[in-house]
């Protein structure tokens, strides 16, 4: 009965004004600082400069969803301003995602901000915390019916563009840098018959590699946790290829 409470308060909670955990809503005193500690577990200062600058040029530079859009302007000023538009509706998830994020912390410090180890465990099968459950919270509890759903209805089409935009560009790469050396005389129709079967085996490969990524305690953690393997080659290819004119 006790751990079916727990699990009835997550999905609806009571007022959180009274919080089991409210403290842990009260930010650390280094969440206003940009370059923190080196002891920080959260970002310290050597990260903040170089992790993030080689992640931005990896991503803005060389990221094939990124990329891709630029090959597709007009011209070169096309591209160019684009890329600029992006750059701004970039600053976006500041208040799309972490004012929010902060927000369901305070409003819901028993389920999403949980200080307990073991009640996190039971609330959302996670013990180093509950911020995946931060955005469900909001809309679940705080949107009327109708908003609800269309608040999910856009998350979905918004995964759904993601992912149609990473599979259409590894697709992409795979026919034309790698297909057509195999095949440098394939006609178009191969070509599309090959990018579609690929597209296939990367969504079985996505289905299989789930389980993977659940054991990570924090989804983000381990998107951040690959990109962090990934972008430092890709980041020193592109900018010794900028600095190297032969190339």
């Amino acid at each position: 009965d006790t751990d079916r409470s727990i699990v009835l308060m997550a999905a609806d909670p009571p007022d959180q004004s009274i919080g089991v955990f409210a403290e842990c809503s009260i930010p650390p005193s280094d969440a206003l600082q940009f370059f923190k500690s080196i002891n920080s577990t959260d970002l310290p200062w050597v990260g903040a400069i170089f992790g993030l600058t080689i992640n931005a040029t990896w991503y803005w530079c060389t990221d094939q969803v990124i990329v891709q859009r630029c090959l597709a302007a007009k011209n070169m000023i096309h591209a160019k301003a684009g890329i600029v538009l992006a750059m701004f509706i970039k600053m976006l998830p500041l208040w799309l995602m972490v004012i929010p994020g902060m927000a369901a912390r305070i409003l819901f410090a028993d389920t999403v901000a949980c200080g307990d180890a073991n009640l996190c465990q039971k609330i959302c099968s996670k013990v180093s915390g509950c911020t995946d459950i931060a955005y469900p919270s909001l809309v679940l509890n705080l949107l009327p019916s109708g908003a609800r759903g269309l608040m999910l209805s856009v998350m979905m089409a918004s995964l759904v563009s993601s992912l149609t935009s990473i599979f259409n560009s590894s697709s992409t790469i795979f026919t034309v840098d790698i297909w057509k050396l195999i095949r440098p005389h394939c006609k178009d129709a191969e070509l599309m018959i090959v990018g579609r079967v690929v597209v296939l085996i990367l969504v079985g490969i996505s289905l299989a590699w789930i389980p993977i990524v659940q054991l990570s305690d924090e989804l983000f953690d381990y998107i951040q946790s690959v990109t962090g393997y990934l972008a430092p080659p890709i980041c020193a290819t592109y900018v010794f290829a900028v600095f190297w004119h032969p190339l």
